[in-house]
């Protein structure tokens, strides 16, 4: 019985350094006490979703901006999460701290930012943009998207099951203006006037003179150009 105590005692003592050092290293962003390991419950073919959390599934190689060495790393997209390979092949999630970011992805490069953002509904959330030009004060960011379908079992004969599943959804953009934060991009000339209501005026002006689809890149950009002679 002495054994046992004594055996469960060091277990604990071990758990508790462990931790410990997690929180020491929380800085060494590559070393496997950082983060928390990826745990899987296996599931068989029949119970597995469709599709994928993440757009890329394959690892590729990243560079952190105040990390030296680079690491093999893939975004969830559906948990908005960074997985990472250690040495060891173990794969781990990164923690979501600002020492962390940006995150330099793939080939070609995408940077991404880990940052505070608004949406239309007026809530705050903290995760990763994808950071695309700069227009005097204005940034131009996108969120991809993935979003997940729970499955469906069929009761009677008259009813068909359904697997869950992920699925694509189409990019939200952002637009940062300096001293003033991160908001989603508007998609209309409404939705303008909303966010810059003083420049109702100049703003009907402009979408008079030119017609924009801010669904467009080239639009996007030309709208920015245009808030930034405001």
């Amino acid at each position: 019985m002495r054994k046992i105590y004594l055996y469960i005692f060091c277990l604990l003592g071990l758990f508790s350094q462990a931790q410990f050092n997690g929180f020491n290293l929380k800085y060494e962003v590559l070393d496997p006490n950082t983060a928390g390991k990826i745990f899987r419950n296996p599931l068989n073919t029949a119970n597995r979703p469709e599709g994928l959390p993440y757009l890329v599934s394959v690892f590729q190689w990243a560079k952190i901006e105040r990390v030296n060495q680079k690491a093999r790393m893939r975004y969830n997209v559906y948990a908005d999460e960074f997985e990472f390979i250690t040495p060891k092949n173990d794969t781990l999630i990164l923690d979501k701290l600002s020492d962390f970011s940006p995150i330099f992805l793939g080939e070609p490069e995408v940077k991404y930012v880990l940052t505070t953002y608004t949406n239309r509904s007026g809530k705050n959330h903290t995760g990763y943009l994808i950071e695309h030009q700069t227009e005097g004060n204005f940034t131009l960011y996108s969120k991809e998207n993935i979003t997940f379908y729970d499955g469906k079992t069929a009761k009677t004969t008259l009813e068909t099951s359904r697997p869950a599943k992920y699925v694509k959804a189409a990019e939200t953009f952002y637009l940062k203006k300096e001293k003033v934060g991160i908001f989603e991009f508007p998609s209309n000339k409404k939705q303008l006037i909303q966010l810059f209501p003083s420049q109702k005026e100049q703003i009907e002006a402009y979408f008079k003179q030119h017609p924009l689809d801010l669904k467009q890149p080239n639009d996007r950009l030309k709208l920015m150009v245009f808030l930034n002679g405001l």
